[in-house]
């Protein structure tokens, strides 16, 4: 539905166009006549462009059809603020307080004449400054600021976007918060032949370029460095099976012999416990990660050196729904007191063996009441 006349006016006022606001309202008089809402509009554009006395005209006539509107009394008070009245203005502007007690514009207004009272100079400057017309009757926020603070925004968003992108990966911190990885740091000759030429010596499951593999490196070092083992582990993983040039291979594979085998419960992030469907979509990618999943167990048994292993049955723990089945081993000095008939959570080491994930097991929890909550 298209806006009418007076709601356009209002919209070309809160842009601050009140010559264009004035002139359509002008075009449109007979069909406003004896309209409050019309007349207040005309009279307030009047007030911005400096035109006292269409103002007064259009106050007035607003002023016959209703009294108690405390725009209406701002306006008119403003007016004789202009002029330097200030018996007159004071007037208005307390009976707009009346109608409206912690109207900001009334009460600015108020104190202004009170800090003020008989400088016409200081309201001369407010004239020449535009800045008397804070004590206006307010048009509203400027959707064009609005608008441009928006693309202002989405522009520094892009542009920040792009620095961290392009942003040269050489600044990527090798002697950071955990420990100095200088000797681990790439060459400007690895980094410009990150790409094996021979792939004839190793399997390689992921191909990448060179940035691809440059990048990859830095994201190590990075999560590292951030104490995230995980998502550390698999860059490393990505290049070590990848096409990535012997040196670099080596660098991460010594790189590899820094992340963590002592993860907890509450060291493993949520974002980086990666679910069963996750590991399975590519379990080399995820080898030796840590992960965290509930289930239910079946099969439980105990080897001869006194190791526990059983079959962890993912998300099995509500007995709706199994993402997968996963063979699991706690060795002996990991072996924990487990009640088979609960739900259980098992910390593990992902790996594989046979074509299947296998979890090398590191610590467990059972819930007392015999179901996890819900999150």
């Amino acid at each position: 539905m298209g806006k009418t006349v007076l709601q356009q006016a209002k919209l070309l006022m809160s842009q601050r166009r009140f010559g264009f606001a004035s002139r359509l309202l002008e075009s449109y008089a007979e069909n406003y006549r004896g309209s409050f809402e019309y007349y207040l509009a005309l009279g307030t554009s009047y007030l911005y462009l400096g035109y006292e006395g269409d103002a007064a005209k259009c106050y007035q006539l607003a002023r016959e059809i209703k009294i108690n509107n405390s725009d209406l009394l701002i306006g008119q008070g403003a007016i004789y603020l202009r002029r330097g009245d200030i018996p007159h203005a004071v007037e208005y502007y307390l009976n707009a307080k009346d109608i409206d007690p912690n109207n900001e514009v009334v009460l600015n207004a108020l104190e202004f004449i009170q800090k003020n009272a008989g400088n016409y100079s200081e309201i001369q400057k407010l004239k020449a400054n535009g800045k008397i017309k804070c004590f206006y009757p307010p048009v509203g926020i400027n959707p064009l600021i609005i608008r441009n603070c928006v693309m202002i925004g989405l522009l520094i968003g892009i542009i920040v976007s792009l620095f961290i992108i392009f942003w040269p990966r050489e600044k990527v911190l090798y002697d950071g918060p955990r420990g100095d990885l200088s000797a681990q740091k790439l060459t400007t000759g690895e980094r410009k032949n990150a790409v094996s030429d021979d792939l004839s010596t190793a399997a390689v499951h992921y191909i990448m370029d060179n940035d691809s593999i440059n990048a990859s490196y830095d994201d190590a070092i990075m999560y590292w460095q951030e104490r995230r083992d995980n998502p550390a582990r698999v860059e490393i993983n990505r290049l070590i099976n990848s096409n990535a040039s012997p040196s670099i291979k080596q660098k991460a594979i010594i790189l590899k012999s820094y992340l963590a085998d002592d993860i907890t419960f509450d060291k493993l992030p949520e974002s980086d416990n990666y679910s069963y469907e996750t590991v399975e979509s590519d379990r080399i990618l995820y080898d030796g990660c840590f992960v965290s999943w509930t289930g239910a167990i079946a099969d439980p048994g105990t080897a001869d050196d006194g190791s526990w292993y059983c079959t962890l049955l993912v998300g099995y723990e509500t007995g709706k729904h199994m993402a997968g089945s996963v063979n699991v081993i706690f060795r002996p000095e990991n072996v924990s007191p487990i009640n088979t008939d609960r739900p259980i959570r098992i910390l593990g080491v992902v790996s594989e063996v046979g074509g299947k994930i296998y979890l090398d097991g590191r610590s467990v929890y059972q819930p007392v009441s015999g179901k996890f909550e819900e999150k």
